[in-house]
C-alpha cells in the first residue's frame, strides 16, 4: 500500500531526526541462551502517562509468567521499548528507528492517536503485525489494513451504552467535553445525536482556562455533562468544577472508560470530588487468576516507584492477555516454519533501510487464531478485532460501586444476569441499582437548571379581550398588573412542575401603553433572546416555529364563524323545512285518511253522521287533529282504527323531522358572501393566510375588530349599513364574545383549524416538554375547563357541530316516500276491506230475502194443496 502525500513528507521529516534519537535497548529479557529463537516485539508508550506505566509492568509481568509456565519453548518474546512522550511524530519516529535497528516480528502501541493510522500503513508495507491496544473506531478497518490488530472497545459501542444511559433516565441534550487532542470524538459525536454543546480542553490547559470554560457551561440550561478525556486531565477538571458548585444536586455528570478504568488510581481528594459520577468501563470477569495477578501487581508497587497508588486496570490485563496471544503465537510459527523465522528482507523507504521478517503472514494468521481463557475472559479476534463484551456501568459514592452493565444483545441489563438472559433491549433505569447523584441525593437530574435566573416573560397588550388576557397598570403605584385565562392557566402549569421557575411578566407595549407591534413581532422578541418566553394569546403557527417553539396548546384549537341566529327578513321561515311537494303530498294525505276514516265509520258510527256539513266538517276535523294528537271522537270499525295508528306513526315522524330542520334553520345562518357589499369581521391581529378562503366566502371584503362589543355592534348593523355579516375568529375569542351575546349569535366550527393559543418558548428550550407536560395534566383533570368556565361562564352548549358550508337542507317528498307509500297502502287496503265487507254484506241480505221470499211460495202451495185435497173428499 502507498503511502499519501502527508505521510511522505512525514518520513523525510523523521529520517532528518534519525541521528537525534538515542538507541537505549531497555528490553524486558535479556539475551543468553543462543538456542532459543528471539522473537523481537517493538513496544511504544507514553512512559509518563498512566497507561504507559500499567502497560509496561503489565508486559514484563506477562512475559515472566508465560515462560515460567512454559520452560520448554523454544521461542522467547524481546520487547524493546521506546517512549514517544505522548507526541504522535515520536510514535512514528521511534517506529522507524524501531524497524531499522531490530528485525521486528511485531509492533504494539499503547497509544490512542492519529500516528496509529500511519502505523497501521507501515505494518501492511513491511508486513508485520501493528498490536494497538486502544480501538481507533470503525475507519481503521481490518480489510483495509490487514496487519492491524486493535485491543478493547471501539468507541461506537461505548458510544451505544452512553445513548442508552442518556435515553433511560429521559435526558434530552448532553454536553460533551472531551480532550482536544483524541481522536475518538467524533465517533461520539455522530453517534450519539443529544449533543447541544461541545468543549475542548487540552491537555496543557491550566486550571484558570478550565474554570472558565466550567463558568460557560454554568451558563447554559444542559445539566448533563459527559467527560471523555485523559485521567490526568478529568482530575483537574472535577477539582474545579468541585470548587465552582458543579458537583451539586441537579447535576449529572457521566464518564467514558478513558477516566473510567483510572477511578481507582486516582488522587483521594479527585475521587471526594467525583461523588456522584456515573461511569462507564469494560467488564472483566472476576476470577482466580485475575485475583493473582492483582496480588502480584501489588507486590510489584513498592518496588517500582513509577506505579505508586497505582491500581490494575483493564488496558493492563488486555496488555497481559495480548502478550501471552503473541508468544503462543510465536512458538506456533516456530514449531509448524521454523524456517520462515530466520528469513530477512530488507527494504529501502526515504533513505532508510529497515529490517523486516518474512514470518509477518503467518505470525499474523496465529495470532487471530488465538483461542484461550485469559485474565480478561476468553480470548478471541474477529477481523483484528477483540470481540466487544459488556460493559460495567458504575456509580462513584464513597468507593466505586456497580449499578448495572450494558452488552450488545439486552441493552442495559440488571446485577442479576443471569436473570435477564432473555431479556429484549432495553434502556429503562429501573434496570439499573439507585443511583446517588451529585449533592447526595437519589432524584434523578432532569438534566437542565435555570441556575435561579428569573425569566422575563413578554405579555401582549391586548385588553380587548379582558378575559384571556389584560394588562392594566395602576397610576399611582405604578404596579403592573397582568390577568386572565392565560395567566391562570401558566401559573398553574408552572405551579405543577417538580422545580420553582422564577419570573416576570413584561407587557409589550410602547410609551403610549400600546402594542409596540404584531404578535410576529413580539414572538420574535424570543429569538432575539428579548424575552425568555411569551405568554398570551399567541396562535400555534407553522409559519413561527422555524424561530421559537410552543407548547401543547391550552384552548380548543380551530376557527369558527359566528353569525345572528335568525334571519329577520323572511317572515315565510316556517314553511322552509319543507319542500312545496312534500306539504302538497302531506296535505293530500291528511284528507285522503280522513276520508277514509269518514267512509269506514259513517255507517255504524253516529259521530260520523248528520247533515252533509257536519260530514265534511268531521272529514277535515279528524284528519288534521292528528297533527297534534287531539282527536276525541271513538272510533268503531278495527279496520278505521289500523288506518289511524299507521296515520299518527307517519306523521310523528314528519313532525319530529320538521320540528328539527325548523330548529336547525333557526340557529344556523347559512352565510352566502357573493356579493361585494358583503363584509366579513376578524380579531386584530388574528393570521388570516388561508382562513377566510377555506370557508368557502368569495371575495370577502375584511374589517378588523378589537373587542366583543365592536363585533356585536357590527354583526348588528350589518353589511348594508356599515358592519359585517359574520364574524370570523379563532374559538376561544368567540367563546368570550358569545358567553355575552349568545342569545343573539351562534358560533358554527369550521373545517379549517389553527393550531390554538400556546406558550412560546427558545428552541430547545427544556421548559417546553415540561409546561406541555403539565398542560396535559390540567386539561386531564378537568383543570382547564373550571378555568374556562370561570373566565367565559361556559360557552358549552351554545356550540353547533354544523360546518358553515353545510347548510341545512328541505326535506322533500323523496325523504319520506317509504313513509306515504305505507300509510297509501294501509288505507287503500283497509277502503277494499271495507268496501268488500259492504258488498258481502248486501249479497248476504238479498240472499236471505230469496230465501225468505222461497218460504212464502211454499207456505201458499201448502195452503192450495191442503184446500183441494179438502175440496175433493168433501
Amino acid at each position: 500500500m502507498d503511502f499519501t502525500r502527508k505521510a511522505k513528507w512525514t518520513f523525510v521529516l523523521v529520517t532528518v531526526l534519525f541521528s537525534l534519537v538515542q538507541l537505549p535497548s531497555a528490553n524486558h529479557t535479556s539475551i543468553n541462551d543462543t538456542s532459543i529463537e528471539m522473537i523481537h516485539v517493538g513496544l511504544i508508550l507514553d512512559a509518563q502517562s498512566w497507561v504507559g506505566k500499567i502497560v509496561d509492568s503489565c508486559i514484563s509481568l506477562a512475559i515472566s509468567d508465560f515462560y515460567s509456565r512454559n520452560r520448554h519453548y523454544q521461542t522467547k518474546l524481546i520487547v524493546h521499548n521506546r517512549d514517544s512522550e505522548g507526541d504522535s511524530l515520536l510514535v512514528l519516529s521511534q517506529a522507524l528507528v524501531l524497524l531499522e535497528n531490530f528485525k521486528l516480528d511485531a509492533i504494539i502501541v499503547a497509544e490512542n492517536s492519529a500516528a496509529v493510522k500511519i502505523l497501521a500503513e507501515l505494518g501492511s508495507r513491511v508486513k508485520i503485525p501493528i498490536i494497538s491496544l486502544f480501538a481507533a473506531g470503525p475507519s481503521l478497518s481490518f480489510s483495509e489494513y490487514p496487519y492491524l490488530i486493535q485491543i478493547g472497545q471501539d468507541e461506537s459501542s461505548q458510544a451505544k451504552v452512553i445513548a442508552a444511559i442518556v435515553e433511560a433516565f429521559s435526558w434530552r441534550s448532553v454536553t460533551l467535553i472531551y480532550e482536544d487532542n483524541d481522536p475518538a470524538r467524533p465517533i461520539l459525536s455522530n453517534a450519539i445525536t443529544s449533543f447541544d454543546q461541545h468543549v475542548a480542553l487540552l491537555a496543557s490547559s491550566t486550571d484558570e482556562e478550565i474554570v472558565e470554560q466550567l463558568r460557560n457551561l454554568m451558563s447554559l440550561q444542559t445539566t448533563v455533562l459527559l467527560v471523555h478525556m485523559s485521567p490526568t486531565l478529568a482530575s483537574r477538571l472535577f477539582l474545579n468544577a468541585r470548587r465552582l458548585g458543579m458537583m451539586s444536586q441537579g447535576y449529572a455528570w457521566i464518564t467514558t472508560d478513558m477516566t473510567t478504568n483510572f477511578m481507582n488510581s486516582m488522587d483521594p481528594s479527585v475521587i471526594e470530588s467525583m461523588q456522584g459520577v456515573v461511569g462507564l468501563k469494560p467488564h472483566i470477569p472476576a476470577s482466580k487468576e485475575l485475583r493473582k495477578l492483582a496480588i502480584r501487581w501489588s507486590k510489584n508497587l513498592n518496588e517500582n516507584q513509577n506505579l505508586e497508588e497505582m491500581e490494575i486496570n483493564v488496558y493492563g490485563i488486555w496488555s497481559y492477555d495480548m502478550v501471552w496471544a503473541v508468544a503462543a503465537a510465536a512458538e506456533r510459527v516456530m514449531t509448524q516454519h521454523p524456517h520462515i523465522l530466520h528469513q530477512v528482507t530488507r527494504m529501502n523507504m526515504n533513505f532508510t533501510t529497515i529490517r523486516s521478517s518474512q514470518s509477518g503472514l503467518v505470525f499474523m494468521d496465529e495470532i487471530l487464531q488465538s483461542r484461550f481463557k485469559g485474565i480478561s475472559g476468553g480470548f478471541q479476534l474477529t477481523n483484528g478485532r477483540l470481540i466487544p463484551k459488556e460493559f460495567e456501568i458504575v456509580n462513584v459514592f464513597k468507593g466505586e460501586r456497580i449499578i448495572g452493565y450494558w452488552n450488545p444483545g439486552n441493552g442495559i441489563t440488571s446485577l442479576m444476569k443471569q436473570e435477564n438472559h432473555n431479556e429484549t433491549n432495553s434502556t429503562s433505569s429501573s434496570k439499573l441499582e439507585n443511583v446517588i447523584w451529585p449533592g447526595g441525593t437519589m432524584n434523578i437530574p432532569k438534566g437542565w437548571s435555570l441556575h435561579g435566573k428569573r425569566l422575563r416573560i413578554g405579555v401582549p397588550v391586548n385588553n380587548g379581550f379582558r378575559e384571556i388576557i389584560s394588562v392594566t397598570r395602576d397610576p399611582r403605584t405604578n404596579e403592573t398588573t397582568v390577568t386572565g385565562y392565560c395567566v391562570d392557566v401558566f401559573k398553574e402549569a408552572v405551579q405543577s412542575l417538580g422545580y420553582e421557575v422564577h419570573y416576570d411578566f413584561i407587557p409589550f407595549e410602547d410609551a403610549n401603553g400600546q402594542m409596540a407591534g404584531t404578535y410576529n413581532d413580539l414572538i420574535l422578541q424570543v429569538y432575539y433572546k428579548n424575552y425568555d418566553a411569551v405568554m398570551g394569546d399567541t396562535t400555534i403557527h407553522d409559519s413561527r416555529f422555524p424561530y421559537v417553539d410552543f407548547t401543547m396548546p391550552f384552548t380548543d384549537i380551530g376557527i369558527g364563524t359566528v353569525v345572528p341566529k335568525i334571519n329577520k327578513k323572511s317572515i315565510w321561515i316556517f314553511l322552509m323545512p319543507l319542500s312545496g311537494d312534500l306539504w302538497i303530498t302531506t296535505a293530500a294525505f291528511f284528507i285522503l285518511t280522513g276520508l277514509v276514516i269518514w267512509f269506514i265509520e259513517r255507517p255504524i258510527n253516529e259521530e260520523f253522521q248528520g247533515s252533509l256539513c257536519e260530514q265534511i266538517g268531521m272529514i277535515f276535523w279528524y284528519s288534521f287533529s292528528t297533527l297534534v294528537f287531539a282527536h276525541k271522537e271513538k272510533l268503531l270499525s278495527n279496520l278505521s282504527k289500523f288506518v289511524v295508528i299507521i296515520w299518527v306513526f307517519v306523521v310523528l315522524i314528519i313532525t319530529s323531522s320538521y320540528t328539527a330542520t325548523l330548529a336547525s334553520m333557526l340557529t344556523v345562518q347559512q352565510i352566502e358572501l357573493n356579493l361585494k357589499q358583503d363584509y366579513v369581521g376578524y380579531h386584530y391581529g388574528f393570521l388570516l393566510s388561508g382562513a377566510v378562503s377555506n370557508l368557502n366566502f368569495k371575495n370577502p371584503r375584511l374589517k378588523p375588530y378589537k373587542s366583543p362589543e365592536e363585533y356585536a355592534d357590527a354583526l348588528g348593523r350589518g353589511s348594508n349599513n356599515g358592519g359585517v355579516s359574520a364574524i370570523v375568529d379563532e374559538i376561544p375569542y368567540l367563546k368570550v364574545f358569545l358567553a355575552k351575546y349568545s342569545s343573539d349569535y351562534t358560533i358554527s366550527k369550521s373545517n379549517t383549524t389553527t393550531g390554538g393559543f400556546g406558550f412560546v418558548f427558545p428552541k430547545g428550550s427544556p421548559l417546553v416538554q415540561d409546561i406541555s407536560s403539565a398542560i396535559m395534566r390540567l386539561r386531564e383533570e378537568e383543570k382547564l375547563q373550571l378555568m374556562e368556565n370561570k373566565w367565559f361562564r361556559s360557552t358549552e352548549s351554545i356550540f353547533t357541530d354544523q360546518d358553515t358550508r353545510s347548510k341545512p337542507s328541505r326535506l322533500n317528498l323523496h325523504s319520506f316516500g317509504g313513509l306515504f307509500l305505507v300509510t297509501g297502502i294501509s288505507s287503500t287496503s283497509a277502503l277494499l276491506l271495507c268496501l268488500f265487507q259492504k258488498s258481502r254484506a248486501i249479497i248476504i241480505r238479498k240472499f236471505k230475502f230469496f230465501l225468505n221470499s222461497m218460504d212464502s211460495v211454499k207456505d201458499y202451495l201448502k195452503v192450495r194443496y191442503i184446500t183441494t185435497l179438502t175440496i175433493l173428499f168433501n
